[in-house]
Protein backbone atom coordinates (compact mmCIF):
# COMPACT_ATOMS: atom_id res chain seq x y z
CA UNK A 1 0.00 0.00 0.00
CA UNK A 2 2.85 2.42 0.83
CA UNK A 3 4.74 1.44 -2.16
CA UNK A 4 1.50 2.50 -4.56
CA UNK A 5 1.10 5.34 -2.90
CA UNK A 6 4.68 6.76 -3.18
CA UNK A 7 4.43 5.37 -7.00
CA UNK A 8 1.11 7.72 -7.45
CA UNK A 9 2.98 10.51 -5.80
CA UNK A 10 6.04 10.26 -8.16
CA UNK A 11 4.19 9.92 -11.32
CA UNK A 12 1.56 12.96 -10.03
CA UNK A 13 4.77 15.16 -9.75
CA UNK A 14 6.10 13.69 -12.54
CA UNK A 15 2.96 14.94 -14.97
CA UNK A 16 2.81 18.09 -12.87
CA UNK A 17 6.72 18.78 -14.06
CA UNK A 18 6.61 17.74 -17.62
CA UNK A 19 3.95 20.39 -18.01
CA UNK A 20 5.26 22.88 -16.20
CA UNK A 21 8.87 22.72 -18.06
CA UNK A 22 6.87 22.66 -21.45
CA UNK A 23 4.78 25.68 -21.12
CA UNK A 24 8.12 27.75 -19.39
CA UNK A 25 10.52 26.14 -21.73
CA UNK A 26 10.88 29.15 -24.46
CA UNK A 27 11.55 31.28 -20.99
CA UNK A 28 14.28 30.90 -18.26
CA UNK A 29 12.96 30.16 -15.04
CA UNK A 30 14.77 32.99 -13.75
CA UNK A 31 12.43 35.14 -16.80
CA UNK A 32 9.66 33.73 -15.95
CA UNK A 33 10.09 34.71 -12.14
CA UNK A 34 10.81 37.91 -12.87
CA UNK A 35 7.67 38.45 -14.97
CA UNK A 36 5.72 37.19 -12.67
CA UNK A 37 6.27 40.21 -10.38
CA UNK A 38 6.37 40.64 -6.89
CA UNK A 39 4.03 38.23 -6.13
CA UNK A 40 6.48 35.86 -6.73
CA UNK A 41 8.53 36.63 -4.06
CA UNK A 42 5.67 35.89 -1.78
CA UNK A 43 4.80 32.41 -2.98
CA UNK A 44 9.18 31.83 -3.09
CA UNK A 45 8.41 32.55 0.52
CA UNK A 46 5.71 30.54 1.33
CA UNK A 47 7.75 27.08 -0.23
CA UNK A 48 10.55 27.63 1.52
CA UNK A 49 8.64 27.70 4.71
CA UNK A 50 6.29 24.97 3.52
CA UNK A 51 8.87 22.79 2.77
CA UNK A 52 11.27 23.57 5.80
CA UNK A 53 8.50 22.31 7.96
CA UNK A 54 8.28 19.68 5.90
CA UNK A 55 11.78 18.14 6.35
CA UNK A 56 11.75 19.07 9.78
CA UNK A 57 8.64 16.28 10.40
CA UNK A 58 10.33 13.80 7.94
CA UNK A 59 13.21 13.44 9.83
CA UNK A 60 11.11 13.20 13.26
CA UNK A 61 9.30 10.93 12.29
CA UNK A 62 11.28 8.54 11.06
CA UNK A 63 10.74 5.38 12.87
CA UNK A 64 14.25 5.20 14.17
CA UNK A 65 13.53 8.42 15.85
CA UNK A 66 10.25 7.82 17.86
CA UNK A 67 10.21 4.06 18.34
CA UNK A 68 14.44 3.14 19.40
CA UNK A 69 14.87 -0.03 18.38
CA UNK A 70 16.87 -0.87 21.58
CA UNK A 71 14.94 0.83 23.92
CA UNK A 72 12.00 -2.07 25.08
CA UNK A 73 14.90 -4.68 25.27
CA UNK A 74 17.01 -2.39 27.42
CA UNK A 75 14.29 -1.25 29.68
CA UNK A 76 13.13 -5.11 29.54
CA UNK A 77 16.52 -6.41 31.10
CA UNK A 78 16.84 -3.04 33.08
CA UNK A 79 13.19 -3.70 35.17
CA UNK A 80 14.54 -7.43 35.89
CA UNK A 81 17.61 -6.08 37.59
CA UNK A 82 16.31 -2.74 39.33
CA UNK A 83 12.37 -2.65 39.05
CA UNK A 84 10.34 -0.12 38.20
CA UNK A 85 13.13 2.67 39.48
CA UNK A 86 15.61 1.27 36.68
CA UNK A 87 12.74 1.61 34.16
CA UNK A 88 12.64 4.80 34.85
CA UNK A 89 15.96 5.96 34.48
CA UNK A 90 15.93 4.14 30.93
CA UNK A 91 13.49 6.18 29.78
CA UNK A 92 12.97 9.00 31.76
CA UNK A 93 13.93 11.96 30.22
CA UNK A 94 13.35 10.40 26.35
CA UNK A 95 11.98 12.37 23.31
CA UNK A 96 11.00 9.68 21.20
CA UNK A 97 7.25 8.68 21.27
CA UNK A 98 7.63 5.25 22.82
CA UNK A 99 9.70 6.37 25.53
CA UNK A 100 7.53 9.30 26.70
CA UNK A 101 4.51 6.60 26.55
CA UNK A 102 6.45 4.04 28.73
CA UNK A 103 7.06 6.71 31.10
CA UNK A 104 3.43 7.94 32.01
CA UNK A 105 3.15 4.07 32.69
CA UNK A 106 5.57 3.44 34.59
CA UNK A 107 5.06 6.84 36.87
CA UNK A 108 1.97 4.92 37.58
CA UNK A 109 3.73 1.65 39.22
CA UNK A 110 0.95 -0.23 41.17
CA UNK A 111 -2.07 1.18 39.55
CA UNK A 112 -4.65 -1.56 37.94
CA UNK A 113 -5.36 -2.74 34.91
CA UNK A 114 -8.37 -0.20 33.49
CA UNK A 115 -6.19 2.69 35.37
CA UNK A 116 -2.75 1.83 33.15
CA UNK A 117 -4.62 1.77 29.56
CA UNK A 118 -6.84 5.19 30.69
CA UNK A 119 -2.93 6.36 31.39
CA UNK A 120 -2.07 5.14 27.84
CA UNK A 121 -5.06 7.04 26.28
CA UNK A 122 -4.53 10.16 27.52
CA UNK A 123 -0.89 10.43 26.81
CA UNK A 124 -1.09 8.71 23.37
CA UNK A 125 -3.24 12.09 23.00
CA UNK A 126 -0.64 14.20 24.21
CA UNK A 127 2.28 12.39 22.14
CA UNK A 128 0.13 12.27 18.89
CA UNK A 129 -0.99 16.12 18.84
CA UNK A 130 3.35 16.83 19.00
CA UNK A 131 3.50 14.16 16.35
CA UNK A 132 1.17 16.39 14.50
CA UNK A 133 2.36 20.05 15.60
CA UNK A 134 4.53 20.82 12.59
CA UNK A 135 2.10 19.73 9.79
CA UNK A 136 -0.32 22.38 10.27
CA UNK A 137 2.28 24.98 8.81
CA UNK A 138 2.77 23.04 5.72
CA UNK A 139 -1.06 22.56 5.34
CA UNK A 140 -1.11 26.45 5.67
CA UNK A 141 1.54 26.49 2.82
CA UNK A 142 -0.27 24.34 0.53
CA UNK A 143 -3.36 26.49 1.04
CA UNK A 144 -1.83 29.80 0.70
CA UNK A 145 0.46 28.99 -2.28
CA UNK A 146 -2.13 29.30 -5.14
CA UNK A 147 -4.49 31.83 -3.15
CA UNK A 148 -0.90 33.92 -3.74
CA UNK A 149 -0.57 32.78 -7.50
CA UNK A 150 -4.73 33.23 -8.22
CA UNK A 151 -3.73 36.67 -6.45
CA UNK A 152 -0.74 37.69 -8.67
CA UNK A 153 -2.77 36.37 -12.06
CA UNK A 154 -5.49 39.07 -10.67
CA UNK A 155 -3.05 42.08 -10.62
CA UNK A 156 -1.69 40.87 -13.77
CA UNK A 157 -5.36 40.99 -15.44
CA UNK A 158 -5.63 44.66 -14.08
CA UNK A 159 -2.30 45.93 -15.57
CA UNK A 160 -3.03 43.92 -18.86
CA UNK A 161 -6.68 45.37 -19.00
CA UNK A 162 -5.09 48.79 -17.92
CA UNK A 163 -2.43 48.66 -21.15
CA UNK A 164 -5.01 47.38 -23.76
CA UNK A 165 -7.58 50.38 -22.11
CA UNK A 166 -4.66 53.10 -23.34
CA UNK A 167 -2.93 51.29 -26.26
CA UNK A 168 -6.33 49.92 -28.03
CA UNK A 169 -7.50 46.51 -28.30
CA UNK A 170 -6.05 47.17 -32.11
CA UNK A 171 -2.44 45.23 -31.35
CA UNK A 172 -4.05 42.04 -29.31
CA UNK A 173 -0.34 41.17 -28.19
CA UNK A 174 -0.74 44.52 -26.18
CA UNK A 175 -3.34 42.61 -23.88
CA UNK A 176 -2.33 39.08 -24.55
CA UNK A 177 1.09 39.44 -23.55
CA UNK A 178 0.23 40.65 -19.65
CA UNK A 179 -2.36 37.90 -19.92
CA UNK A 180 0.06 35.31 -20.16
CA UNK A 181 2.35 36.65 -17.67
CA UNK A 182 0.22 37.21 -15.32
CA UNK A 183 -0.71 33.08 -15.54
CA UNK A 184 3.12 32.80 -14.46
CA UNK A 185 1.93 33.31 -10.62
CA UNK A 186 -1.64 30.82 -10.48
CA UNK A 187 1.22 28.27 -12.09
CA UNK A 188 4.22 28.71 -9.59
CA UNK A 189 1.34 28.99 -7.13
CA UNK A 190 0.37 25.36 -7.97
CA UNK A 191 3.66 23.39 -8.42
CA UNK A 192 4.61 24.58 -5.23
CA UNK A 193 0.82 23.69 -3.29
CA UNK A 194 0.20 19.98 -5.25
CA UNK A 195 3.33 18.76 -3.38
CA UNK A 196 3.12 19.83 0.07
CA UNK A 197 -0.44 18.70 0.08
CA UNK A 198 1.06 15.26 -0.73
CA UNK A 199 3.74 15.44 1.33
CA UNK A 200 0.91 16.82 4.41
CA UNK A 201 -1.09 14.00 3.96
CA UNK A 202 1.79 11.23 3.91
CA UNK A 203 3.38 12.66 7.39
CA UNK A 204 -0.15 13.03 8.60
CA UNK A 205 -0.81 9.00 8.01
CA UNK A 206 3.23 8.26 9.04
CA UNK A 207 2.15 10.16 12.70
CA UNK A 208 -0.50 7.71 12.81
CA UNK A 209 1.08 5.12 12.07
CA UNK A 210 4.01 5.65 14.34
CA UNK A 211 1.56 6.32 17.37
CA UNK A 212 -0.54 2.87 16.65
CA UNK A 213 2.36 0.60 16.96
CA UNK A 214 3.53 2.79 20.30
CA UNK A 215 -0.13 2.12 21.38
CA UNK A 216 0.23 -1.74 20.64
CA UNK A 217 3.70 -2.07 22.15
CA UNK A 218 2.57 -0.38 25.11
CA UNK A 219 -0.46 -2.49 25.36
CA UNK A 220 1.77 -5.59 25.20
CA UNK A 221 3.69 -4.18 27.90
CA UNK A 222 0.56 -3.61 30.54
CA UNK A 223 -0.84 -7.35 29.59
CA UNK A 224 2.57 -8.76 30.40
CA UNK A 225 2.63 -6.47 33.41
CA UNK A 226 -0.39 -7.21 34.79
CA UNK A 227 -0.07 -11.18 33.81
CA UNK A 228 2.94 -11.00 35.71
CA UNK A 229 1.27 -9.23 39.06
CA UNK A 230 -1.78 -11.67 38.84
CA UNK A 231 1.01 -14.58 39.15
CA UNK A 232 2.71 -13.18 41.98
CA UNK A 233 -0.77 -12.59 43.93
CA UNK A 234 -1.39 -16.35 43.11
CA UNK A 235 1.36 -16.97 44.52
CA UNK A 236 1.66 -15.22 47.73
CA UNK A 237 -2.45 -16.45 48.10
CA UNK A 238 -1.10 -19.67 47.91
CA UNK A 239 1.44 -18.91 50.64
CA UNK A 240 -0.70 -17.56 53.10
CA UNK A 241 -3.15 -20.36 52.26
CA UNK A 242 -0.41 -23.10 53.48
CA UNK A 243 0.38 -21.11 56.96
CA UNK A 244 -3.16 -21.00 57.73
CA UNK A 245 -3.74 -24.59 57.31
CA UNK A 246 -0.21 -25.23 59.30
CA UNK A 247 -1.68 -22.75 62.20
CA UNK A 248 -5.18 -24.60 61.88
CA UNK A 249 -3.30 -28.38 61.81
CA UNK A 250 -0.80 -26.67 65.35
CA UNK A 251 -4.31 -26.17 66.75
CA UNK A 252 -6.43 -28.61 66.31
CA UNK A 253 -3.73 -31.49 67.96
CA UNK A 254 -2.75 -29.33 71.33
CA UNK A 255 -6.60 -29.79 72.84
CA UNK A 256 -5.79 -33.56 71.60
CA UNK A 257 -3.25 -33.68 73.72
CA UNK A 258 -4.58 -32.07 76.73
CA UNK A 259 -7.70 -34.28 76.51
CA UNK A 260 -5.47 -37.31 75.95
CA UNK A 261 -3.18 -36.36 79.22
CA UNK A 262 -6.39 -35.37 81.63
CA UNK A 263 -8.03 -38.76 81.58
CA UNK A 264 -4.30 -40.09 82.81
CA UNK A 265 -3.70 -37.90 84.96
CA UNK A 266 -7.42 -38.57 86.35
CA UNK A 267 -6.69 -42.14 86.80
CA UNK A 268 -2.97 -41.86 88.59
CA UNK A 269 -5.27 -39.82 91.13
CA UNK A 270 -7.79 -42.31 91.41
CA UNK A 271 -4.65 -45.09 91.99
CA UNK A 272 -3.49 -42.80 94.87
CA UNK A 273 -6.90 -42.48 96.67
CA UNK A 274 -7.77 -46.00 96.16
CA UNK A 275 -4.32 -46.51 97.85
Amino acid sequence: MKTRMLLAMAALLTVAGVACADEISRDSMLTAFQRGGSVMWAILAVSIFGYGYAIERFVSLLRVAQIPRRLMDGLRDEMVRGGVAAGLEVVGGGKSAMARVMYALLSRSGATRRELETVLEDEGTRVLFGLRKNLRPIGVAAVVAPQLGLLGTVFGLIAAFRTAAELGMDDPRNFAAGIYEALYTTAFGLVVAIPLLIVHSWLRTRADTIMREVEERALAFISAASNRAETARRSADGGRAAEVFETESVSCDEPTTIDDEGPRADAEDTSVQEA
